[in-house]
C-alpha cells in the first residue's frame, strides 16, 4: 500500500507538472506569435505613413535599416511582385493567389503561416494595404519565435524536475506515516479473529481517526455472535423483498452463467415457480446486443442500461440495468454481475404516442397561424389595395381562424376525455332520432359533395347523453362525406342486438389501407395527409369517437377496402 500511495502521489504530480508546463509552453508560444504579428503590422504602418504613394525601393531600404531580421515584400494589386528584400522580384512569381494578399485586398489585413517558396523554410507572413492600393507584405521565421519559445521551456523543465524530486521525497514520508497505524490495526484485528490476545494499540490511541476504531475491536468479540443473528434476519428480508420486486434480477457469474434470481424474473421469462429447469431464463444471453453490454460492464466495471425488443417474446421490450459486482459471492461462487430487468412495453408506446401528439399539434396549430401571419403582413403592408382583393383576403384569414378555432376545440374534446374525472352526463339518447338530427345538419354539405346520405334502422335509445352521441354520428358522417367521390352513398343504420344499441355507418369512398387500420384512432394520423388537410380535416375526430365510445362502456370496430368503402360499427349499452 505504500508503494501504491508513493506511486499514486508521483503520477498526480507528474500529471499535473506535464500539464502545467503544456499549457506554459502554449500560452508562451501564443505570447510570441502575437509579439511578432504586432511587430510586423508596425512595420507596415510605418511604411505606409511615409507617402501618400508607395516607393518600392525607398521602402524597402528602410524596412531593412528598421529591422534587417525581417523581409518586405512590396506587391501590386495585380499579384507582380515589386521588390522584395529577401529575393530578386523578378525571379518570384505571381503573389495574386497568396491567402495573406487576397485577405489583404479584401479586408485591408491579412495573416497566413506556411512554408516560403523561396526560403523553403516556415514563415510567418502580416500583408496590409497600402494607402494607394499597394501591397505591403512583411515576413519573419518561425524559427525565431521556436527559439524564444525553448529557452523559457527549459526553465519550465528544470523547475520541474525539482519539483518532482521533492514530491518524491514528500511522498515517501506520507505513505510511511499513513501506512503505519493501518498495519498495527490490522495486527490487532487478525488476532482477534484468531482467538488471541490483541496486540497493543497504545502508541495510536491518539489519533481522533483511530478511536472510533479502537472501541469497535474493543467490543468485537462479544458482537459476533448478534452479528451473525443479523446477518441471518437480513439475508431472509433480502430474500422477502427480491420476492415481492415487480422487477425480474438476475445474478450471473463472472463468465455469464446464472446463479439465481427471483419471482419476478421467472414471471417475464414465463419460467414457472417451483421449476429447476432455469434454461429460459438463458434468454437473454443469447441476445448479441445483451452479451456485448455484459462484456462492457465486466470489462469496464461501468453500469450499462439496454433496451431489448422482442425478447421473450415479440411486442415485448425489456429495460436491462446491468451493473457490474465485484469481491462478492453467491453460494461459494463469485459474483460477476447482476441485472435488473423491467418491462417497459407500455411505457415506451405512451411515450411514442406522446411524442407524436406533441409534434403534431405543434405543426398542425403553426399551419394556419403562419397562413394568418402572411395575410395579415401583406395587408399591413399595402402590398394589397384593392377592395376586392382585400376583402378576399379578409376572407381567408377568416377560414384560418375558424380552422384554427375547430382544431382548438378538438384538442380541449380530447384532453377533456382523457380526464379520470369526467362527469359522463348519464341520460340517454335515441340512436335512430339523434342519427337524422346529424343528417340534417350534414344534408348541405353531402350535397355540395355530390354524395347520398341516408339514415334507417330502428329505434333504440343508448346509454350516453345525445350531445356526446350526435358529436359520434357527426365525425363518422363527416368522415364519410369527405372521402367519398361524388356519386357516392353514406348509410347510416341504427337498431339493437342482444341487449346492444348498435350504430353502423357505411360508406363507398375510397377506404383505408390496411396497413392503416390499426392507426387510424390516433390522434392527428392521416392516410392521405394532402386530402386530408384539402378537405379540411384536424386528424382528431376518430380519435375523439374512440374516446367517447370507450369512455361509456362501448366498442368500435371498422372494416375497409381501397376504392369500395368504409364501415364503422359502434355498440353502446342500452339505458
Amino acid at each position: 500500500m505504500k508503494k501504491r500511495l508513493t506511486a499514486a502521489t508521483l503520477l498526480i504530480v507528474l500529471v499535473a507538472l506535464l500539464v502545467s508546463n503544456a499549457m506554459g509552453v502554449w500560452f508562451l508560444f501564443n505570447q510570441e506569435r502575437e509579439d511578432s504579428l504586432e511587430s510586423l503590422k508596425e512595420l507596415l504602418i510605418l511604411m505606409d505613413s511615409q507617402s501618400q504613394i508607395t516607393n518600392a525601393q525607398a521602402a524597402a531600404e528602410q524596412f531593412q535599416q528598421a529591422a534587417p531580421d525581417k523581409r518586405l515584400t512590396i506587391i501590386d494589386p495585380d499579384g507582380t511582385v515589386l521588390i522584395d528584400t529577401g529575393a530578386e522580384a523578378g525571379t518570384l512569381e505571381n503573389h495574386a493567389n497568396r491567402p495573406e494578399v487576397i485577405a489583404a485586398l479584401a479586408t485591408g489585413w491579412g495573416e497566413d503561416t506556411r512554408a516560403s517558396d523561396t526560403v523553403g523554410v516556415p514563415m510567418l507572413y502580416v500583408a496590409k494595404r497600402f494607402t494607394d492600393g499597394m501591397i505591403g507584405r512583411a515576413s519573419m521565421p518561425l524559427s525565431s519565435i521556436d527559439s524564444l519559445v525553448w529557452r523559457g521551456t527549459l526553465g519550465l523543465l528544470a523547475a520541474s524536475v525539482v519539483a518532482l524530486l521533492m514530491a518524491l521525497a514528500l511522498s515517501r514520508r506520507m505513505a510511511q506515516r499513513a501506512v503505519a497505524p493501518l498495519g498495527a490495526v490490522g495486527d490487532a484485528l487478525s488476532s482477534v479473529l484468531s482467538g488471541a490476545a490483541p496486540t497493543s494499540l497504545d502508541a495510536y490511541r491518539g489519533d481522533d481517526e483511530l478511536r472510533p476504531i479502537l472501541r469497535y475491536i474493543d467490543k468485537l468479540v462479544e458482537r459476533l455472535g448478534d452479528s451473525i443473528h443479523s446477518l441471518t434476519s437480513e439475508r431472509d428480508k433480502v430474500n422477502l423483498i427480491l420476492d415481492c420486486m415487480d422487477e425480474g434480477l438476475l445474478l450471473l457469474d463472472e463468465k455469464g452463467g446464472l446463479l439465481a434470481c427471483n419471482r419476478a424474473a421467472r414471471e417475464l421469462f414465463g419460467v414457472p415457480e417451483d421449476s429447476s429447469d432455469l434454461s429460459g431464463l438463458l434468454l437473454p444471453t443469447r441476445s448479441r446486443r445483451l452479451r456485448e453490454a455484459m462484456e462492457q460492464c465486466h470489462s469496464q466495471k461501468t453500469q450499462v442500461v439496454l433496451d431489448v425488443d422482442d425478447l421473450p417474446m415479440p411486442g415485448r421490450s425489456l429495460r436491462f440495468f446491468l451493473s457490474p459486482v465485484s469481491g462478492q459471492q453467491y453460494e461459494g461462487q463469485r459474483v460477476g454481475t447482476s441485472i435488473l430487468l423491467s418491462d417497459v412495453t407500455e411505457l415506451k408506446r405512451a411515450e411514442h404516442i406522446r411524442s407524436d401528439f406533441t409534434a403534431n399539434v405543434s405543426h398542425e396549430l403553426k399551419t394556419p397561424l403562419t397562413s394568418i401571419k402572411g395575410f395579415t403582413d401583406m395587408l399591413s403592408s399595402g402590398m394589397v389595395t384593392e377592395p376586392e382583393d382585400q376583402k378576399r383576403f379578409f376572407s381567408l384569414i377568416g377560414v384560418e381562424v375558424d380552422r384554427l378555432i375547430a382544431l382548438i376545440n378538438d384538442i380541449l374534446k380530447i384532453s377533456e376525455l382523457d380526464s379520470v374525472a369526467i362527469d359522463q352526463e348519464g341520460g340517454s339518447a335515441p340512436l335512430l332520432a339523434t342519427a337524422r338530427e346529424a343528417a340534417d345538419l350534414l344534408d348541405l354539405k353531402a350535397k355540395e359533395q355530390e354524395v347520398t346520405l341516408t339514415v334507417s334502422g330502428d329505434e333504440c335509445t343508448a346509454a350516453l347523453s345525445p350531445d356526446r352521441l350526435r358529436e359520434v354520428i357527426l365525425n363518422l358522417a363527416e368522415n364519410g362525406i369527405k372521402y367519398n367521390r361524388p356519386g357516392g352513398q353514406v348509410s347510416i343504420t341504427t337498431g339493437c342486438e342482444n341487449g346492444q344499441a348498435v350504430l353502423t355507418v357505411s360508406d363507398t369512398g375510397i377506404g383505408i389501407p390496411p396497413e392503416s387500420l390499426d392507426r387510424i384512432f390516433e390522434r392527428f394520423y392521416r392516410v392521405d395527409r394532402g386530402r386530408t388537410r384539402k378537405a379540411g380535416g384536424t386528424g382528431l375526430g376518430l380519435a375523439i369517437v374512440k374516446h367517447i365510445v370507450a369512455l361509456y362502456g362501448g366498442h368500435i370496430q371498422v372494416e375497409s377496402q381501397l376504392d369500395q368503402g368504409t364501415t364503422f360499427r359502434i355498440t353502446l349499452p342500452c339505458a
